[in-house]
């Protein structure tokens, strides 16, 4: 029988979960969540002996914070037969639990899901609304694809009679134009997620632009302007900055700062949808995530650092130690549409991206993963010269429409290349999604694969 010993400190792990669109983030907390409640150490090995989490007890999120929504994405898995909805608030889940492998000390796990939407805000924090401008603007104009779509807003901020209101309804168009080409970098992002946590429907241009808000709401609303126009004391400047400034302490500080505040960080990669998306998704989602790495700065001083933190963890109550990510891990999500002769593969494709972000970074421990939160294919063995094949329940049909639940059917994907391409084309790998395998008995977590490894490393 297990005997708990007297735990006379508290360890607190914060970790932040990060990924554009799609990769998986609610899946992935739900599923860690399950786990570590409904703990199994045959199915789900924490540590290197493994361990046993015992006294599992959830706790109120901390203030401003609404409480991740475990209950509700569990069952949406198993009853609705569909994955969770997106985020779209800020949102945080907190437990308690002992670990055996730690005598004397008990673990506070708190866990940040941010919607994705907001990391295209990354550039204003640190940096005024004149350097915004030049870096949006830069952005608009040097990247083919992001031109093609504000090509009517260049055109407009090189004439010399231009209004207040010319500037946002075409610089409106331009966001509208980028959602409906799938481009991430949508700022400020508000237009895509507004405040509320309601998403930009893919209609037309013309329509998302006039129904949507450029900043806090419609009359709150600014865009990026040319060194000719940013003269002090002149309109539109004065207001767009003013606005500006507003928007960075009610949208951007709360989410960066939450972020930074945390001790690990789970970079989530869908290698697949990348690869499927073409050359022009790989570019944007390695700016995305250089950016922010740029804002987290994630690492501490190889000496001090180390040291300061292990001072604070015996000197200050846990609740009172001072964050600053340590860890990352990125993890490349959604293993389990990738055949298994592939997944070497995808973990090479991962670090190759991936690396050289956190190498540059002094006393940063950093490690890759093959992930699967939740495994819901099966695959057959692989042919030589033959087609990869799966077994699933698709969700949804050639023409991309969605599917009723159905029985499992067979399924071809891409087999994965040696090394990313210099160039490739939409479409030209190709991962049908399928419907969800969870458990319906609540207590009994769903197979995984690898995210018991992430949580060893994470939970430190």
């Amino acid at each position: 029988m297990l005997m708990s010993l007297p735990r006379m400190h508290t360890i607190e792990a914060r970790v932040g979960v990060v990924g554009t669109y799609n990769t998986g983030k609610t899946v992935l907390l739900t599923s860690l969540i399950n786990h570590l409640q409904d703990h199994d150490p045959d199915r789900f090995k924490l540590g290197s002996k493994p361990a046993t989490v015992r006294k599992f007890t959830v706790l109120s999120p901390d203030p401003g914070w609404e409480a991740f929504n475990y209950l509700g994405h569990r069952d949406r898995l198993v009853n609705a037969g569909s994955w969770p909805a997106k985020t779209t608030d800020r949102s945080q889940f907190v437990c308690r639990f002992e670990r055996s492998d730690w005598r004397f000390s008990d673990c506070v796990l708190k866990l940040y899901d941010l919607p994705g939407e907001r990391f295209a805000d990354a550039l204003m924090l640190g940096g005024d609304f004149s350097a915004w401008s030049e870096r949006m603007i830069a952005q608009l104009r040097n990247d083919t694809g992001y031109r093609e779509c504000s090509r009517a807003y260049l055109d407009l901020i090189d004439r010399d009679d231009v209004t207040e209101r010319e500037l946002l309804q075409t610089y409106k168009r331009a966001l509208a134009n980028l959602i409906l080409s799938y481009k991430p970098l949508i700022s400020p992002s508000t237009f895509l997620l507004d405040v509320r946590g309601n998403l930009a429907r893919m209609v037309p241009a013309e329509e998302l632009a006039a129904t949507r808000s450029a900043g806090l709401d419609a009359g709150s609303e600014f865009c990026p302007l040319p060194a000719r126009l940013r003269t002090p004391g002149t309109q539109p400047f004065e207001g767009f900055r003013a606005r500006y400034d507003r928007y960075v302490e009610q949208v951007v500080k709360p989410t960066i700062l939450a972020y930074k505040s945390c001790t690990a960080l789970v970079v989530m990669i869908d290698v697949t949808m990348i690869l499927a998306g073409g050359v022009g998704m790989y570019d944007d989602n390695r700016m995305m995530l250089s950016t922010l790495f740029d804002v987290l700065a994630p690492g501490e001083h190889p000496l001090w650092g180390p040291l300061l933190r292990g001072l604070s963890n015996v000197l200050l109550p846990h609740r009172w130690r001072p964050g600053g990510i340590t860890r990352v891990a990125f993890v490349a999500s959604k293993l389990d549409l990738v055949h298994p002769a592939d997944r070497d593969r995808l973990l090479m494709l991962l670090r190759r991206m991936t690396k050289k972000l956190a190498e540059d970074r002094d006393g940063l421990k950093y490690d890759f993963f093959n992930l699967s939160a939740v495994v819901s294919t099966r695959a057959l063995p692989a042919v030589p010269g033959q087609p990869r094949t799966m077994i699933g329940v698709p969700l949804r049909d050639g023409h991309g429409r969605k599917l009723p639940p159905g029985p499992e059917q067979r399924f071809t994907v891409s087999q994965l290349p040696d090394d990313w391409p210099t160039d490739w084309r939409h479409g030209q790998f190709v991962f049908p999604e399928v419907y969800p395998r969870m458990p319906a008995r609540k207590d009994y977590p769903p197979e995984q694969v690898d995210l018991d490894r992430l949580a060893t490393f994470v939970i430190s």
